[in-house]
């Protein structure tokens, strides 16, 4: 049984998409609201070393987007919280929650409509220290951020629209928005870094894409994600990528809910040569009857690579259960830990994760109320609170 963080004072609250760990190691999250209308995503703070969680931030009335406003609200801050070494949050905003008082809302079926549309996505800081935000502007009219990048070696921000699945660069220097233009259909959910700040991502048919920050531009890399053998489709995108201990590589799980079940895979990408390695699903015996969802990615202190994988249960309204396995990256070999379950309530989902300075690992529970952040401590983990930096990996 995991111990668990209940965020019971937002209790229509949904979904946790973004998680990270701060400057001053602090575990944050972006709690959401996309399934009741004219709800706005709070940023909540959960401190490890005293066992308190706050409430910091009801983050779109503080962008001038109140949620009675009678346009799509300020839902979500997605795969899009980034800490920085000065303390900040970099985060970008994102919709797809009903306006106030609606039942439902599309953006397609919305996008000249000037009342209901979203305004567009807001990037903005946060100031862990002080409380204070800067908000940077409205970047793309009518879209969402669904997942965002930072290199502070170059002071600039990767992100890809929604919608629209535009990729853009955000000059945080020059305040400086630039679209590089579309690439694909489906988002990725997911864009990582090398050591150079340049960013990677991936097209609808699992196709890497670089962006070359000195260049300016998007390359195609030639290398493409694993397909799973249980799908038909073609279309597969990145779900999850967390960097290797020794910054050589990313592990990373496969993904399109849109277009087929789920993708069940999960792969390493070598910066060196740019290969791609299947490591197959996520069980532990090899294969997988279904196409099971692999999300919360992070490597422990002890150098395994941990994650969470879905299995069917068709008593449940999403017919899911989520396991805590561990990958050996040296032999590959996974084994199963235990149920994500706090004794109250087994995930049915679960998107990202984080580790704080003691090595305790944070995975982001999603659709439940109320939301809660699910904590699991290695053997040998969970003592010492030592201070560290860079940590946290700087993509959402």
């Amino acid at each position: 049984m995991l111990k668990s963080v209940v965020f019971s004072e937002l209790p229509e609250h949904e979904t946790i998409w973004s998680i990270t760990t701060g400057r001053d190691g602090n575990i944050y999250a972006g709690l959401c609201g996309e399934l009741t209308g004219g709800l706005s995503v709070f940023i909540v703070r959960y401190d490890p070393v005293e066992d308190k969680k706050e409430y910091l931030l009801e983050v779109g009335p503080a962008l001038n987007e109140p949620v009675d406003n009678g346009r799509a609200p300020v839902c979500k801050i997605h795969y899009s919280m980034i800490p920085a070494s000065d303390g900040k949050l970099y985060c970008a905003t994102h919709f797809s929650g009903p306006p106030q008082g609606d039942p439902m809302w599309r953006p397609w079926q919305s996008w000249n409509d000037p009342e209901k549309m979203a305004s567009g996505f807001h990037i903005f800081t946060y100031d862990t220290r002080n409380g204070h935000l800067e908000d940077f502007g409205v970047m793309a009219p009518n879209e969402g951020c669904r997942a965002m990048a930072m290199s502070e070696k170059r002071m600039l921000l990767y992100g890809v629209t929604w919608p629209r699945n535009h990729f853009y660069v955000y000059d945080i220097a020059k305040r400086k928005y630039s679209d590089k233009g579309r690439i694909g259909d489906i988002n990725p959910q997911a864009i990582w870094l090398d050591t150079e700040g340049n960013a990677y991502t991936v097209d609808d048919l699992g196709a890497i894409i670089k962006y070359d920050a000195d260049m300016e531009k998007l390359l195609d890399t030639g290398a493409f994600l694993p397909k799973s053998p249980g799908c038909d489709s073609e279309a597969r995108c990145v779900y999850d990528a967390v960097p290797s201990p020794d910054g050589k590589s990313i592990y990373g799980s496969v993904w399109n809910l849109e277009c087929v079940p789920f993708s069940e895979r999960l792969f390493r990408f070598d910066f060196c040569d740019g290969k791609v390695h299947d490591l197959g699903c996520g069980l532990d015996d090899g294969k997988s009857a279904e196409l099971d969802h692999i999300g919360g990615l992070v490597f422990g202190d002890d150098g395994y690579l941990y994650y969470t994988v879905s299995r069917k249960d068709e008593n449940r309204r999403i017919p899911y259960r989520m396991y805590l396995f561990r990958m050996n990256p040296a032999t590959f070999e996974k084994e199963e830990i235990c149920p994500v379950d706090d004794g109250e309530w087994q995930s049915e989902y679960i998107a990202k994760a984080t580790k704080d300075f003691a090595g305790n690992l944070y995975f982001a529970d999603t659709n439940n109320r109320p939301q809660r952040i699910y904590i699991y401590t290695p053997d040998g983990a969970g003592k010492n609170f030592n201070k560290k930096w860079p940590f946290s990996r700087t993509w959402g």
